[in-house]
């Protein structure tokens, strides 16, 4: 996945891991327990705060990126990654925000209300903000909800779509008492409605699949929020965001937002230069030790939402067996992966067991198969390989692996050399196979051109909703699995539509166990939100992903 931000409100893949966005958090249920799990002992903020009132006008950000954009429509498939949606928060908006407890609340820039106001049928009312405009000065009215409906819910499937969750069980979006009174109502219960609606397209993009699809590749969609792209430089790799003209909301106090791109290698010492004002750490220990000599640096860590994972691509092949990912599963040491990654930058080490849930919320449940090579011996056994030497064979050929990492990402080659290590001691040799960070997720892992592959799930506050589309259906645009179980998509049915909190959890509980049943991956350790900030910025740097959104009119330098 590449690491940074996420839209809303869905699931992200991003690179630091490598990341990406999904789509998944139980309203209710995605604030941090005060249980005694490690993953509670850290802030879900940890940024200077300050009032508008205490902040500079003017002055200059300039953050780094691994890559430019794929896609800048983050609705579409290759634009669904953390960088991509990092550059884009500060263009854009929508009527629901998420707040440091967790809830969803109003954003008066974008709607006056928005009301559940019929329970049968579920039925969503969304009374829009009439000065809300894109940067052309067109309003944002219910044409453009209703277009992005369409785009969204799986009926054209010319639409390359992250995913349909949601959007499939909407029956109608109509206007009404005028265009910016939008009813929207549902064929069946969604329990996660609120997770909808962030991001919402200009109706002449959503209603074209050409456009949607391609249209925004080397161009950034239009604004709707405090920040306009304003200069995209191939050449230079820098991203320029300047206020918009038309924003009728708060003045931002910055003028410039520089987005560089910069590969993971590099991000030290060009932070250390003071090049860049603020670098994501996650569990990267040369980074740490880079930013902590800066002078001027102010470190920063909170929980956060995103985990890492090996994803095996059961289509085909060895891991076709669902013995022989058990086998991997259980010969991988997460523990270790785990230590050797947070206790060099001072945050606790933890593993993540669940599929849906992070260490420290409500419903967690460890299900993973655990460190045992005994047992793995027997999952071999199982799938017909017998132990030649140091390798296991099956039909006279011995079984070795490749695992596909993007160049320059430190955290993920660390990630998988510790896989390949262990693998190796086991008898499976495993190759790793390098490729451009930028194409890492456009030709390799969203088309399944991999046997394995390692980053990370960022997630959302809604967190049993989102996190389907990774495993199912079978040809969702975020299952990069090759496989999954018939029985998923009733559990999941069943989930969406259960209002009851404790119900749900039950019934995502049942999710995660039947996921660990055939292992399309195995989730190996919650990544931290670590980070370095020139001292200064304030409104900015470490937060738990989904429960503080930065509010981008805010952000800049301490008075």
């Amino acid at each position: 996945m590449r690491t940074r931000s996420a839209k809303a409100l869905g699931a992200v893949a991003m690179l630091s891991a490598a990341a990406m966005l999904f789509a998944g958090c139980a309203a209710g249920n995605t604030a941090p327990s005060a249980s005694g799990s490690p993953a509670a002992a850290l802030p879900t903020v940890d940024w200077d705060a300050a009032d508008a009132a205490d902040v500079q006008d003017g002055g200059t950000l300039n953050l780094a990126v691994d890559a430019l954009p794929a896609n800048y429509n983050n609705s579409e498939i290759d634009g669904n990654d953390v960088d991509t949606n990092t550059i884009l928060a500060a263009t854009s908006g929508g009527p629901l925000r998420i707040t440091t407890e967790g809830a969803s609340e109003v954003n008066p820039d974008y709607a006056s209300s928005v009301e559940l106001v019929s329970d049968d049928p579920q039925v969503v009312e969304i009374k829009l903000n009439p000065k809300a405009v894109w940067e052309d000065g067109t309003p944002i009215t219910v044409a453009d909800y209703e277009a992005t409906w369409k785009a969204l819910n799986g009926s054209n499937e010319a639409y390359q779509v992250v995913s349909t969750t949601g959007w499939d069980q909407i029956a109608s979006v109509e206007q009404g008492t005028d265009e910016f009174d939008v009813k929207v109502t549902f064929s069946s219960v969604f329990a996660d409605w609120q997770s909808l609606f962030g991001g919402v397209l200009p109706a002449a993009i959503a209603s074209d699949p050409t456009v949607f699809n391609t249209g925004y590749v080397d161009k950034a969609v239009p604004s709707s929020g405090p920040f306009v792209i304003s200069k995209i430089d191939q050449t230079g790799q820098v991203i320029t965001l300047t206020p918009n003209p038309v924003w009728w909301g708060a003045k931002p106090k910055l003028d410039t937002i520089l987005f560089k791109v910069v590969s993971q290698a590099q991000q030290g010492s060009s932070f250390a230069n003071k090049e860049i004002d603020a670098l994501s750490i996650s569990a990267n220990a040369d980074l740490y030790a880079t930013a902590k000599a800066r002078d001027d640096a102010e470190l920063q860590a909170t929980n956060g939402l995103t985990w890492t994972h090996v994803t095996m691509n059961a289509k085909e092949g060895p891991l076709s067996d669902v013995n022989v990912r058990k086998a991997v599963a259980s010969v991988v040491n997460r523990e270790q992966i785990s230590s050797a990654a947070n206790t060099p930058v001072g945050v606790p080490a933890v593993t993540q067991g669940d599929y849906i849930f992070m260490n420290g919320q409500k419903g967690y449940q460890d299900k993973a198969l655990p460190h045992d090579t005994a047992a793995a011996e027997g999952f071999m056994k199982d799938a017909g390989y017998t132990k030649d030497g140091d390798s296991w064979t099956k039909d006279g050929e011995a079984l070795k692996l490749t695992i596909t990492v993007p160049a320059d990402t430190a955290t993920n080659i660390q990630r998988s050399e510790q896989v390949q290590a262990d693998l190796g001691d086991f008898g499976i040799p495993v190759e790793l196979t390098t490729v451009p960070a930028a194409q890492y997720f456009s030709d390799y892992v969203i088309p399944g051109n991999f046997e394995m592959v390692s980053f990370s799930w960022q997630g959302t506050p809604f967190p049993i909703s989102s996190s389907e589309a990774l495993f199912y259906p079978l040809d969702s645009g975020q299952n990069f699995t090759g496989t999954t179980d018939d029985k998923l998509g009733d559990l999941w049915t069943k989930a969406n539509a259960e209002l009851d909190p404790d119900k749900r959890i039950e019934i995502a509980n049942q999710i995660n166990e039947e996921i660990w049943s055939y292992v399309p991956m195995f989730p190996i350790a919650p990544l931290p939100n670590v980070w370095a900030v020139k001292q200064g910025l304030v409104n900015y740097g470490a937060a738990m992903f989904g429960y503080s959104p930065v509010d981008w009119t805010i952000v800049g330098w301490k008075k």
